[in-house]
């Protein structure tokens, strides 16, 4: 069986005999062979692209069509000597740049304490003896101990539970902690919430103990999916965002045709240039 994927389809909707079936384990554990063919599909933790630095970030917000427009305006006002014109819209490119920058270091920061929720350490039973190890070094097949207070290392099905309860906010949203159940089969299509004969990565475990195998590691847990919907949100473009930005982009061109249209009239009736730039410019910068 291959682990290239990093995980096992719906092990939530087979019994525990047979999820150790699919992952090619016992409750002994795997042996030291088995754990190091599989480590070759990875580490068990959240992948990241390399964060992008402050200029990155100033960058993208500056090669906007609009803010680009408005340094335009910034630069002939400082030509025709309107300087506090020049500066007021400078004080609005710099503040929407701020902003924007702002933002994105927030979402950064989200991705980062999802990171840092991973549980460092993991009690796993190996070849028949339990050992404590960093929990990035767990593979699908791996057996675990959960105690009181542990946080769960990685995705796992359960193969017992004593009283145990786990807190699954992170996830769910749920405040209360949720009764769980290893030996209840559920349905293919049972929601994220009612997957009770599961643990989930960077869940707390906050009564009782269990022993689980695991089913998926790193971003391929559910932990991991959110993570991933973090890390990508900057490329995803919304419906919403795709039509404001039409918008913005046709109430452009009306403005640059109107503040042409104002310098054209301006030169019919023979008017100082001045003037005309002033009032094509605040056309522009208003529209």
């Amino acid at each position: 069986m291959s682990f290239m994927d990093n995980h096992i389809q719906k092990p939530w909707a087979v019994t525990q005999s047979e999820v150790l079936t699919e992952t090619n384990t016992s409750e002994s554990g795997l042996s030291e062979d088995a754990v190091r063919i599989r480590q070759k599909d990875g580490l068990n933790e959240l992948a990241a692209k390399p964060p992008k630095t402050t200029l990155q970030m100033i960058k993208e917000q500056i090669i906007d069509p609009m803010i680009m427009i408005l340094l335009g305006a910034a630069f002939f006002s400082a030509l025709f000597h309107e300087y506090t014109e020049a500066i007021i819209i400078a004080m609005i490119v710099v503040i929407n740049t701020i902003i924007g920058i702002v933002q994105e270091k927030k979402a950064q920061s989200s991705l980062a304490a999802l990171r840092d929720m991973s549980a460092p350490m993991a009690h796993v039973i190996r070849a028949g003896k339990e050992q404590l190890i960093p929990a990035k070094e767990l593979v699908v097949g791996d057996i675990v101990n959960l105690h009181d207070g542990d946080m769960v290392p990685a995705d796992m099905r359960l193969l017992e539970s004593a009283n145990l309860k786990i807190q699954e906010a992170s996830l769910t949203g749920e405040s209360v902690p949720v009764e769980k159940d290893a030996d209840a089969v559920l349905a293919k299509d049972c929601s994220l919430g009612d997957r009770i004969n599961m643990a989930f990565s960077s869940s707390i475990v906050t009564y009782g103990r269990g022993l689980g195998v695991i089913t998926a590691t790193g971003m391929n847990t559910e932990m991991g999916a959110i993570a991933g919907m973090l890390d990508d949100q900057t490329e995803i473009e919304t419906p919403l965002k795709r039509k404001l930005t039409s918008v913005g982009k046709v109430l452009t061109i009306i403005g640059i045709f109107v503040c042409i249209l104002v310098f054209i009239i301006g030169a019919m009736y023979q008017k100082p240039l001045l003037p005309q730039y002033s009032k094509g410019n605040s056309i522009l910068v208003s529209w």
